[in-house]
């Protein structure tokens, strides 16, 4: 499903297609609005790490149900 970035939450995951074929999985572990941006921070098996967006931008997201 496509999410507003400022709509983001922890708890939330993203799946990235690689041009392989192959997905990754990141879990959105903060979102912190600095202005017009947002800084999503994100833990997968490679690790964790942030990256910045648009606040009006989108990404495929879902909340996870357990």
């Amino acid at each position: 499903m496509m999410m507003k970035i400022s709509e983001l939450k922890p708890g939330f995951h993203i799946n990235e297609q690689a041009e392989d074929g192959g997905i990754t999985r990141f879990e959105v572990i903060n979102v912190k609005p600095l202005g017009r941006r947002i800084e999503v921070t994100f833990r997968s098996l490679l690790g964790m790490e942030s990256a910045l967006y648009q606040a009006d931008g989108y990404l495929n997201a879902a909340h996870a149900v357990h």
